[in-house]
């Protein structure tokens, strides 16, 4: 950690010097981090994700119901079941590939700060759900993992049609992204609920006192 983020404190219980971990004074955000950080942004990112959920239920049951045979009558010949699979899934993929390609520049940026001291304090305030430096860095190992696969997936469906697509390949791809998406997203939650929690019992316990 950079030697900015550090002070000393002499416990008088002892009168050793301890060193203390304590943020430098943030400068005054500029108007883009006044607007991420403000309920309208929000609401639409809230908008954002309703709107994209909605359609993968939508497009994927399709997908399903067509999967399983139930579609057949409304659909009889086999080269029409075909090409509505093919279109519910590239609509799919393309929502997917929105979300996580959408963030992989500020995947990178974590990435890159992760490996760079002078970054440090920037990218610890923006992860905040845990103090461990550890499970930091294995999530943002897994969203950039999350993010190449994806890539991938992506290159393998648009560049391929339905008949000689390598099927087996992006399910790979995909299942490897899925895993590494899912694996980030539980363990910031489950870390974030821990955190609040503490801190939480931390105010308890100095009110009491």
């Amino acid at each position: 950690m950079d030697t900015k983020s550090v002070s000393y404190q002499t416990n008088s219980a002892n009168g050793y010097t301890n060193p203390i971990i304590v943020f430098p004074p943030e400068k005054d955000p500029s108007w883009n981090k006044k607007f991420v950080h403000s309920k309208n942004f929000k609401y639409i990112k809230i908008i954002f994700f309703v709107i994209i959920l909605i359609n993968m239920n939508v497009w994927g049951g399709m997908l399903l119901f067509i999967s399983i045979g139930a579609a057949n009558k409304t659909m009889p010949d086999e080269q029409t079941r075909k090409m509505w699979m093919e279109i519910d899934f590239q609509i799919i993929n393309g929502l997917i590939s929105a979300i996580i390609i959408g963030l992989t520049p500020w995947r990178i940026r974590d990435f890159y700060q992760l490996y760079q001291t002078k970054y440090r304090d920037e990218l610890l305030r923006r992860h905040k759900y845990t103090k461990n430096f550890i499970w930091i860095q294995v999530i943002i190992w897994s969203s950039i993992v999350n993010s190449i696969f994806q890539v991938g997936v992506a290159i393998c469906t648009w560049s391929t049609n339905m008949d000689n697509r390598p099927t087996r390949l992006v399910g790979i791809l995909g299942g490897i992204s899925l895993i590494a998406g899912v694996f980030a997203a539980l363990a910031q939650f489950i870390l974030g609920r821990r955190t609040k929690k503490k801190a939480k019992m931390e105010e308890q316990s100095t009110s009491i006192v």
